[in-house]
């Protein structure tokens, strides 16, 4: 009981995050809630050590070096910019968006697309004198439904890559058709809603100007990280290809490291590991076995159909509830007990991604784009956000579901 009190109080704060007497982010909650379980005496301290899962760390760790290092480089903002140059019109500005947050996220974590391009829409939003709410929507829905693409779009995929065994290539196969589909939509409704404020074209177009990059920097991190793909998709360890690549950048870049190190999200690497010593507390009480008791009842003995609309409508809840990483998370033990395992990790995948997008607090990217706008004094309304997000999740989550059952 005294396990479960902890759980239940841990991912409170999770969810709630900042309370009128306690401010807690999300990496502060589940740490606080790892300490307490050891405390309490519910788990000793190194059976709290071996409950974190050195591989997802390692693999973020990895992925981060070499993200990291395009960051300094200015890769991000010289994509931007190069895009918003061959724009010509509000529709194409909004949809270049869409799909352009998309493709990047796919490889190089939403988070972080989502952090470096809201300052340059902002920035050129207001030159071209546009409102950059439906932008700044578009980036973060666009960024949420493209890092779906591959394991190594977002965390969730990450802990997926990690445990579900499928192969780097046939999951980024399955996921194209739904992606692309999901973008389609996503872009058809923000176009539909924003149709209004989206007539016309821009005065005067191509205003963007190229920034400076460092084109030795960016390009030794390109070549590296395509090499990791190839080792990837060739059937290569997912933290050591990642680790291997993001390592040997430290040592091609020639550079102080410093700045490629503190560019490093380690505040979602302490989230990681304090969840996974929430959850092992969890599971000395019992109850994630009765969590995968029922899972296994709720989801076994149904049609393909049937069974992707169970698993993404507890995803669509637990995302907004707790966030889409404790929720994938709470079902690690119970998907390998269903007859098609394989199957079910694509389901979560999708669902908790697509699930990201129906409110504004419903995924960390989209909290970036509101908190790096706001800083700017561009303000992001929950409302509007809402009335976008409700019928694109809803959407995607439905052709998702359709797409996985019928081409698995």
């Amino acid at each position: 009981m005294l396990a479960l009190a902890i759980f239940t109080l841990t991912y409170l704060l999770i969810a709630v995050q900042r309370l009128p007497f306690l401010h807690l982010n999300r990496p502060a909650a589940a740490l606080l809630g790892a300490v307490a379980m050891v405390v309490a005496g519910v788990l000793p301290l190194d059976a709290a050590y071996r409950a974190i899962d050195l591989d997802v760390l390692v693999f973020l760790l990895g992925v981060m070096l070499l993200i990291g290092h395009l960051e300094s480089g200015g890769f991000f903002e010289w994509t931007a910019a190069w895009l918003l140059r061959r724009i010509r019109s509000r529709r194409q500005l909004l949809a270049a968006v869409v799909v352009g947050s998309g493709l990047l996220s796919a490889f190089f974590v939403n988070d972080t697309i989502c952090l470096m391009l809201t300052p340059v829409l902002v920035a050129a939003t207001a030159t071209l004198g546009l409102r950059p709410a439906p932008y700044l929507i578009g980036l973060a829905m666009g960024a949420n439904v493209g890092s779906l693409l591959a394991f190594t779009g977002n965390p969730q995929n990450m802990l997926i890559g990690l445990w579900s065994g499928i192969h780097f290539g046939r999951f980024m196969l399955t996921m194209l058709p739904v992606v692309a589909g999901a973008l389609g939509i996503t872009c058809a409704v923000l176009l539909l809603w924003y149709r209004g404020e989206l007539a016309g074209e821009l005065v005067p177009p191509g205003r963007a100007e190229l920034p400076v990059v460092d084109r030795r920097l960016v390009g030794t991190a390109l070549l590296l990280f395509s090499g990791a793909v190839l080792g990837w998709l060739a059937g290569g360890s997912l933290p050591l290809v990642a680790i291997g690549a993001g390592t040997l950048m430290l040592v091609l870049a020639r550079r102080d490291p410093t700045e490629a190190l503190a560019r490093i999200e380690w505040s979602l690497l302490l989230f990681f590991a304090a969840l996974f010593v929430v959850m092992r507390g969890l599971e000395s009480s019992g109850a994630v076995e009765h969590i995968s008791q029922l899972g296994i009842r709720f989801v076994g003995g149904r049609s393909s159909l049937e069974t992707a609309a169970a698993v993404s409508g507890v995803m669509l809840a637990l995302s907004n509830l707790i966030s889409n990483v404790p929720a994938v998370l709470l079902w690690r033990n119970v998907v390998p007990a269903l007859p098609e395992p394989g199957f079910v990790w694509t389901l979560l995948a999708m669902s908790a991604t697509f699930a990201g997008n129906l409110l504004l607090i419903g995924s960390m990217a989209n909290l970036i784009v509101a908190e790096r706008a706001e800083a700017r004094g561009v303000r992001l309304g929950y409302w509007e956000y809402a009335r976008v997000g409700v019928p694109v999740t809803l959407l995607t989550t439905a052709w998702g579901c359709v797409a996985l059952a019928v081409l698995r």
